[in-house]
């Protein structure tokens, strides 16, 4: 069974010699009770910040891209992001193979390549609108040519004139695509180039953009940690990191409980002991060590015998 709120919970009250808690009394604690509450929450929130690179908080994103687009956002509860995981999946209905993207520096694209975002007009639908509609309506048509071809999703719809809010004369599903439904304010796109991505670079903005930009609804998949946004709450709601180290959860909660009752050396000794089980975790889980041992002998010139050094 997974530990829950109310276990953690019940477990500080216990080494603090507290009155424990029930599942029917959780949500009505008071003092001490809420305290030790509160301890747990920030004891999780410590482990998850002391540490990029957790494998419990691992997770792979998988992001639909939209022609003619090239800068995306990142998952909201992104922490770090492996860029050298980003691939372009396989898919039989576009054609393309399964395509690992190489990382460019942010700056060598703008050197070389931002010129391809000139090459894409865009705006939204303004309206939903259905898979069989011949006049497609946006919030502008400047800068598209009078007649051509849109993309939308993962749709592509050719026209044969403009007014200054619509295309006209509607084709749907062209270019062997699928006619679809779609909503207000998705994107719309017109370009010439594009192609699958075969790079990527991490924007200023803390998104990501791809090289060239994509010319069809190719599935992107990368892997990245996340941060977990919300602190436990209910008694039975549990955490990402693994049962078998609620030790030290407990460890770190008793710590944070010493600290609000203001006895200084009983926290410095708990919370000393919590940094020990959270390195622990780290050479057990990510393989960090906080010194090597050198295995260098130096031998002297002048002697017979040899001595071992450290550092």
């Amino acid at each position: 069974m997974a530990n829950t709120f109310l276990i953690y919970t019940n477990d500080v009250l216990a080494k603090m010699n507290e009155v424990q808690l029930t599942s029917s009394d959780f949500s009505s604690s008071r003092g001490v009770q809420t305290q030790a509450k509160n301890a747990v929450n920030q004891a999780i929130r410590y482990i998850n910040q002391r540490e990029f690179t957790w494998p419990f908080n691992a997770s792979e994103a998988s992001k639909t891209l939209t022609a003619g687009i090239t800068r995306y956002s990142l998952p909201t509860s992104t922490k770090w992001v492996n860029y050298s995981s980003f691939r372009v999946q396989k898919s039989d209905t576009l054609g393309n193979a399964t395509q690992h993207l190489s990382v460019l520096d942010y700056h060598e694209y703008l050197d070389k390549h931002i010129n391809q975002e000139d090459e894409v007009v865009s705006t939204a639908l303004n309206g939903s609108h259905t898979d069989s509609v011949t006049t497609i309506t946006v919030d502008s048509t400047s800068g598209f040519d009078s007649t051509g071809t849109i993309v939308v999703g993962t749709e592509e719809i050719t026209y044969t004139g403009t007014s200054s809010t619509t295309f006209t004369g509607a084709t749907r599903g062209a270019g062997g695509t699928t006619a679809a439904a779609h909503s207000d304010d998705d994107t719309v796109t017109q370009f010439d180039g594009g192609s699958i991505p075969t790079h990527v670079f991490r924007t200023p903005d803390d998104r990501y953009g791809l090289f060239p930009y994509p010319n069809k609804a190719y599935t992107l998949a990368f892997d990245y940690y996340t941060f977990p946004t919300s602190d436990l709450s209910a008694h039975g709601d549990t955490t990402t990191i693994p049962d078998r180290f609620k030790h030290i959860i407990t460890d770190g909660a008793v710590s944070y409980m010493y600290l609000y009752r203001s006895e200084v050396p009983l926290y410095e000794r708990s919370f000393a002991l919590f940094n020990e089980g959270i390195k622990f975790m780290q050479t057990l889980l990510i393989n960090r060590y906080d010194y090597m041992r050198s295995t260098y002998i130096p031998r002297s010139t002048n002697s017979a015998y040899t001595t071992s050094s450290s550092f």
